[in-house]
């Protein structure tokens, strides 16, 4: 049954709802049947099927030959037209709980099938958010919601074949099997000798559904990317005339999911005819069979159960033709499964420490740093110390490791040799969440969310309705607090996505109220005022400033003229330090840096 029991495993808490699900179903496959049954007596009495005066009973005579004759004395008792009558009510009755039953039953089902997905959901986004950063540079976002919505859509879909193939369509084929053996064993069992054929032919086709699928999804996460690169980049593409570029590659892309697709759905449709086509073939069979046993008299069966016989029988056909269909829903789930276990089965950043963050005394201390991405080293042999209260700088040529380090001091990566101390001790030692609480980390590109202004700021608090102080105060010290007021709606503004609703330096300051208001002793800032025009760099300068009081402080500087009076300045070339000291000693020693500043026609 391939994965089968995994799919089984997500519909464990909700056995509840399964119970519900399978007395319904028990309950309309016996209404269902009695439905199907009601030809009989309609024969029977339109067609006077039986003798005018019932028959006497024996012991010889079959079960089928019993009822008749018991019908046909309750005919004779009370009427043709009464009892057709009552066989019209009863017909009304039945099938009015009959799908009320079946109601119950998808109503179950809905829960199951929309609660998996939300277990699903919920769990893919928590793994998501547990994933080390390695993981998110080595991924396309793209794939990433495709898995997380058309490979999980597919996973319910599947949870739906799963109830039919178990508790479902079994159910209705064994009552109908069943009352098929009572009404003639000859007969059933001359017709489920064909009944594998159609198994057979359905699981060949299925068998190369699952890779299909896969290869199918796995082109729609490229598709997906494509277009999360193309909406994100759009400005970019078009300053750039890259318009028939992006559409050839969309294209290609798009073609070879067309391909796969309609192969996939190929051999999708095929179950359908092949097992209509089979069970059709078997009908006519039983036609011929089941004719010659009610002309030669053999075996107790009349014309009129023979028509309720085949009436029956057809009911099989349904069923069956949705186990086969929930087979290939089964299939195509199982390969967006193991998608989505890629990502629940990924490997996430251990926190093996326990202890609880310290407040900084000393200083915190890189020690023969090694790291690289992919196997390509990135920082070689980095040592260096910022104590407690200091300013340090760290500057360079792009591709020197300045972000890579302030990402380790971050714990975003582990170092692959060295290690980074805290007071001496290694930061692997502390709770890593405890450990983030002493940071604040403020990014070149100021990252917002689509919410309102005031949760923006509150990033990660818990206690939103009780920071009002703490906020305005946030919000007056990064130069925010003027353009908030502006804003309709004020603190409850939305920012739109990405914060696209706001100038660059607007959402700069935002960024920096928000380190404000958690108020770390210890900053991590990439320089945010590179991009920014002058009077914007002005205001955020000053929120910098404000911010980087009485803090312990690693900043990145791409405009070298805004950590003149850092306390110390590291140089790094290549993954190595190349110099280090304030910056007067670092322009008389006409290195690296001076030419750095030099470059920048920084006057002195």
């Amino acid at each position: 049954m391939n994965r089968l029991s995994d799919l089984i495993a997500y519909l464990l808490p909700y056995k509840s709802n399964l119970a519900v699900n399978v007395v319904c179903n028990v309950l309309n496959a016996f209404l269902s049947l009695f439905t199907f049954l009601s030809v009989v007596p309609f024969l029977r009495i339109l067609f006077q099927t039986g003798d005018s005066s019932p028959a006497e009973v024996t012991l010889s005579d079959s079960g089928l030959e019993r009822i008749g004759a018991t019908f046909d004395g309750f005919v004779a008792d009370f009427g043709a037209s009464t009892v057709l009558l009552w066989i019209c009510v009863g017909i009304v009755i039945i099938t009015v709980l009959k799908n009320a039953v079946g109601y119950a039953a998808l109503f179950s089902l809905a829960t199951i099938r929309t609660g998996v997905s939300r277990d699903l959901r919920n769990r893919m986004f928590r793994k998501v958010l547990r994933l080390p950063m390695n993981w998110f540079t080595e991924s396309r976002k793209g794939d990433a919601i495709s898995r997380m919505t058309n490979d999980l859509m597919e996973v319910e879909f599947s949870i739906i074949g799963t109830v039919e193939i178990l508790f479902k369509s079994p159910i209705a084929i064994l009552v109908s099997l069943a009352t098929l053996f009572y009404m003639s064993w000859e007969l059933t069992l001359f017709s489920i000798f064909f009944l594998p054929i159609s198994g057979f032919l359905i699981s060949r086709i299925a068998k190369s559904l699952k890779h299909a699928a896969r290869r199918g999804k796995e082109e729609l996460g490229s598709l997906i990317s494509i277009l999360e690169e193309t909406l994100g980049g759009i400005a970019v593409i078009k300053a750039f005339h890259a318009e028939e570029q992006f559409d050839r590659r969309f294209s290609t892309s798009n073609e070879r999911f067309f391909k796969l697709m309609r192969r996939l759905y190929k051999r999708e449709y095929l179950s359908s005819p092949v097992s209509e086509t089979v069970s059709l073939s078997v009908m006519a069979v039983l036609l011929w069979f089941g004719g010659r046993l009610v002309l030669e008299g053999d075996g107790g069966l009349t014309g009129d159960w023979f028509i309720g016989y085949l009436v029956v029988f057809s009911q099989i056909i349904p069923p069956a033709r949705a186990i086969s269909d929930g087979w290939f829903r089964i299939q195509k789930g199982v390969a967006s499964l193991e998608r989505l276990e890629e990502i629940l089965d990924a490997e996430e950043l251990q926190n093996p420490g326990i202890l609880p963050t310290p407040e900084l005394q000393q200083a915190i201390a890189f020690k023969d740093v090694h790291f690289g991405y992919g196997g390509i080293p990135v920082l070689q042999g980095v040592s260096f110390e910022i104590e407690r209260g200091q300013t340090v700088a760290l500057v360079g040529p792009s591709g020197s490791g300045k972000t890579t380090l302030m990402h380790l001091l971050a714990r975003f990566h582990r170092p692959d040799e060295g290690a980074i101390l805290w007071d001496g001790h290694d930061l692997e030692e502390f709770d890593l969440t405890g450990f983030r609480t002493r940071l604040g980390l403020v990014t070149q590109e100021s990252r917002l969310f689509n919410t309102s202004v005031s949760e923006n700021i509150q990033l990660g608090s818990t206690h939103l309705e009780t920071n009002k102080d703490a906020l305005e105060r946030a919000a007056q010290a990064s130069n925010s607090i003027e353009f908030i007021a502006g804003m309709e709606g004020g603190w409850e503004a939305g920012v739109g996505d990405g914060g696209n609703k706001l100038s660059g330096g607007q959402r700069q300051r935002l960024s920096i109220a928000r380190a404000l208001f958690k108020d770390p002793p210890v900053l991590l800032m990439d320089e945010a005022t590179s991009s920014l025009d002058t009077e914007s760099e002005h205001k955020v300068q000053q929120a910098i400033d404000r911010l980087m009081e009485g803090r312990t402080t690693l900043v990145i500087a791409h405009r070298l003229s805004t950590v003149r009076h850092a306390d110390r300045i590291i140089v790094l070339d290549a993954g190595r330090v190349a110099e280090t000291g304030t910056h007067d000693e670092l322009m008389q020693n006409q290195g690296l840096y001076r030419k750095l500043v030099d470059m920048q026609n920084i006057v002195e």
